[in-house]
């Protein structure tokens, strides 16, 4: 083989290989492995669509090409997270047969009230629902109890933990009947002495009991895999303190 061929090539996978590292992480932390939010945001050039990269080009485009994440900004709570563009944030809890809507799917209904819910695609027929929920709770009671186990909790699943100078207490729960089933991953907290509870919640019909069975929906444990992966790529973050203005 012509050795200016050889070269060509081997200097064309070296500029492939540097392509795919220099790609943009999105939000997702250092200690993940998670892809970026949405592998369209690749540009064509590091794709392997030909034997020559232009460098020149990929440099530009790398620096151009958006990231095709949005942000969620709460002023009035006091928070942020990002999120990939192609999902849609509502500000209502949908309640279900096992789901109550409320919240917290562990606390009372009057005791709070939703902020924002982002749930995964699925099907028509929304056999399986995935979605991650922000709820808060003013209520003096509940937040003094924040931390604590609710009853319709697993007794063994309560961790307690402090990130960036707030104590997070993590539980779990879950319920079934009627082939339809619910699972919820809590992180609890207070802030500014609100209650915040963060859930991830998984909840839907047995396939066969669908009419025609819905085969496509994601199985429960993959679905919450999936959660888990999209709120490790948020980058949930609490804003700063506004400071306090005096008058002259």
């Amino acid at each position: 083989m012509n050795r200016n061929i050889m070269h060509k090539r081997d200097i064309a996978n070296i500029l492939f290989i540097t392509c795919v590292l220099a790609l943009p992480a999105g939000p997702a932390t250092a200690e993940t492995t998670e892809p970026p939010l949405n592998p369209a945001d690749a540009p064509s050039e590091c794709r392997k669509d030909s034997d020559v990269i232009d460098i020149n080009l990929l440099r530009k485009r790398l620096m151009e090409t958006p990231r095709q994440i949005n942000t969620w900004i709460d002023n009035t709570y006091g928070f942020r997270f990002v999120y990939p563009s192609h999902l849609k944030p509502s500000r209502q809890f949908e309640p279900g047969y096992l789901e109550n809507g409320n919240w917290s799917w562990f606390s009372e209904k009057d005791k709070g009230f939703p902020l924002v819910s982002l749930a995964l695609p699925g099907t028509p027929q929304k056999t399986t629902v995935a979605e991650i929920r922000i709820g808060v709770s003013e209520d003096p009671v509940t937040v003094r109890q924040c931390h604590n186990l609710p009853p319709n909790a697993t007794p063994d699943s309560l961790k307690t933990f402090r990130y960036k100078d707030n104590i997070y207490t993590f539980f779990s729960g879950s319920d079934a009947a009627m082939n339809k089933s619910i699972s919820v991953q809590a992180y609890r907290t207070v802030h500014r002495d609100r209650c915040y509870s963060i859930e991830l919640m998984v909840y839907g019909t047995n396939p066969d009991a669908v009419d025609p069975p819905d085969y496509a929906a994601m199985k429960p444990d993959e679905a919450m895999t999936r959660l888990t992966s999209l709120w490790r790529q948020m980058d949930f973050q609490w804003l700063p303190d506004m400071p306090v203005r005096k008058e002259k």
